[in-house]
């Protein structure tokens, strides 16, 4: 299949290489939606009022000064949900670039002697979005091969790259142990997620272990085994207090294990954990307290670890895995980059200077946190449709194309028109809130043109909205 994908991508934008303009920036006109187009909206059953819809055919030769597309609602400002990281992502491609790779260092005031090294231990996040275990493991080993075998003393966690305190994991909507939920750190490891594994063994019960692993004191195990399989299973894990998992629910007796994700700890404290796991697992002993702080200028680096993942690998996990804790991630980025502590407010602005380097003036977009979590960003489809339509003109089209999931086959759209003529012909990032359902992004039209698109619905029962958005590709990519 990536083959085939691979062959699809580079014929469809052969079309259009050969005549990309950087600085294109044409006017978009848009008149009504058809008649067949308002209604396949019409009979979701909401009103009008409740869809911002913008379509934009490309026209196959010559692009002139404007472009005529099609619409409802289309200059209104709606709570456009997780599609708001497009404009994330792709002005971090502008500002860092694609090859960008984030940085984390391990610092000391402290020498080694005799392989022991005594004293506060910094460690600096570099604002890395997806910094993991197993780069720990990697790390810890750089530190023991250069003579390292024992540490005492503090494990000091810097997240001063980013000034935004941590936020209330609960408040988005009540729980506060969700993955999706994490918020931003400077320093964060594995996208402060615990993974939790929980199988049945033979004469002794159940067995459970963790990543990071707790010690086995620390785990509280009250799941019940129960007839059936894994259909039955339901597990929960909840911190009951600062150094105790309490794992509870219920196994299917013939289910042979499960996994699950909760996030726990504040982020310093997880950093201790997973690198203390590291270290030990690397052949080293580690005795040192936990505490948050900041790399005084004096500290002696003992190892930078560059990512072995560049910021298009990121994006493209953003994109099609809808991951939030990344993007906010990245977010903050967009305003660390210069030296300063990031901040959303900074980010914001440096967003849309990016923009208006584009030609590029969104002034009804607001943006909270760049991921779509919140209840208060706002785009408008027009803005949406000539920021895609400016990212098919860039120089790197083909790795902005590639980084967004193909209808059928990728990421939050794998499921989604399978078996369909549209299956493979579409590039979408999607979004969903209670009270809000999206997409934005391009489709090849039966006719093999370009189509971009974006589709936004804002009402109490927006879900109902689902066979009508996918009606509405189907008629875009047979009509152009």
């Amino acid at each position: 299949m990536a083959q085939a994908r691979s062959l699809l991508v580079f014929l469809a934008l052969l079309l259009i290489t050969g005549r990309a303009l950087s600085q294109y920036a044409p006017t978009l006109q848009f008149q009504a939606l058809p008649a067949q187009a308002q209604a396949i909206l019409d009979r979701s059953g909401l009103p009008r009022s409740a869809f911002g819809i913008a379509v934009l055919p490309l026209p196959d030769g010559d692009y002139g000064p404007s472009l005529l597309g099609f619409g409802t609602n289309a200059r209104e400002a709606f709570n456009p949900a997780s599609v708001i990281k497009l404009v994330t992502t792709r002005s971090a491609l502008g500002l860092l670039g694609p090859d960008f790779r984030h940085q984390t260092r391990i610092a000391s005031t402290a020498e080694v002697r005799a392989g022991v090294l005594a004293g506060q231990v910094f460690f600096q996040g570099g604002g890395d979005p997806k910094l993991l275990v197993e780069d720990l493991r990697e790390m810890a080993l750089a530190l023991r091969a250069k003579g390292i075998h024992r540490m005492e003393g503090q494990l000091i966690v810097d997240g001063s790259r980013f000034a935004e305190p941590e936020i209330d994991p609960g408040l988005f909507d009540q729980r506060p142990y969700a993955p999706y939920n994490v918020g931003p750190h400077a320093a964060m490891v594995n996208f402060k997620a615990m993974r939790v594994s929980v199988w049945p063994e033979s004469g002794r019960g159940i067995n459970i272990d963790t990543e990071p692993r707790l010690p086995a004191a620390a785990v509280q195990n009250r799941v019940r085994l129960v007839n059936g399989g894994c259909g039955r299973n339901q597990l929960t894990a909840r911190m009951q207090n600062p150094s105790e998992l309490n794992v509870t629910g219920v196994l299917g007796r013939s289910c042979r294990g499960a996994d699950f994700y909760v996030s726990v700890l504040d982020h310093a404290a997880f950093v201790g954990l997973a690198f203390q796991a590291a270290w030990e697992e690397a052949g080293g002993s580690m005795s040192l307290d936990v505490a948050s702080g900041r790399t005084p200028a004096s500290a002696r680096t003992l190892l930078l670890w560059e990512s072995p993942r560049p910021l298009i690998e990121l994006v493209s996990d953003m994109n099609k895995l809808s991951n939030n804790p990344m993007t906010r991630q990245l977010f903050l980025n967009l305003s660390a980059r210069t030296g300063q502590p990031g901040t959303r407010a900074a980010s914001a602005t440096a967003v849309q200077a990016y923009l208006a380097s584009r030609n590029l003036q969104f002034q009804e977009m607001v943006l909270e946190n760049g991921s779509g979590l919140s209840r208060d960003e706002r785009i408008s489809p027009q803005s949406m449709v000539r920021l895609l339509t400016d990212a098919l003109f860039s120089h790197d089209a083909d790795l902005w194309l590639e980084s967004l999931p193909l209808l059928g086959f990728e990421g939050t759209v794998r499921n989604r028109l399978r078996r369909s003529p549209l299956e493979g012909q579409a590039w979408l990032k999607t979004g969903s809130l209670e009270g809000v359902r999206s997409y934005a992004g391009y489709l090849r039209s039966a006719k093999d043109r370009w189509v971009v698109i974006t589709a936004i619905v804002n009402h109490p029962e927006a879900g109902k909205a689902r066979e009508a958005l996918d009606e509405l590709l189907k008629w875009a990519h047979e009509s152009f």
